[in-house]
């Protein structure tokens, strides 16, 4: 098995940071339609969030919500190396910071695919701290 795993110190309120990661209009702020991407569904406990970029299409069951601490998705649907997988976003406070820990894990192994999707979610996680600290 192998994991994508990245942190980052972000200068906001956990709260702002829990409503970037946990609603569609949140997240369509960091994975923005200019870039291609559009995102549907729910966005409740037990919901399935559908993520379409160009004719790539993901679906993301979720399957934690605890607000301002975490976020975690199970990849039900996409490309045949995510599916299994699942993704987290844990917020960890630090005084007037906090640091958001970012997993993709569960993958069979490391491909040139999963180097990729490391390199797009770093990307990812220090656009949700640009957003977030724009603010």
């Amino acid at each position: 098995m192998a994991d994508i795993n990245h942190q980052i110190a972000i200068k906001a309120s956990a709260k702002k940071i829990y409503e970037l990661i946990s609603t569609k209009e949140g997240i369509q702020k960091w994975l923005t339609k200019g870039d291609g991407w559009k995102i549907k569904g729910k966005e409740n406990l037990g919901d399935t969030l559908l993520f379409y970029f160009g004719e790539n299409h993901h679906e993301m069951k979720i399957s934690k919500l605890e607000p301002n601490k975490e976020v975690k998705w199970a990849c039900i649907v996409g490309h045949p190396e995510w599916i299994g997988t699942s993704v987290s976003f844990i917020i960890e406070s630090k005084g007037a910071e906090n640091i958001l820990h970012f997993a993709h894990k569960g993958w069979t192994k490391r491909t040139n695919f999963f180097k990729q999707c490391s390199q797009v979610w770093e990307g990812s996680v220090v656009d949700i701290k640009n957003v977030v600290e724009a603010k």
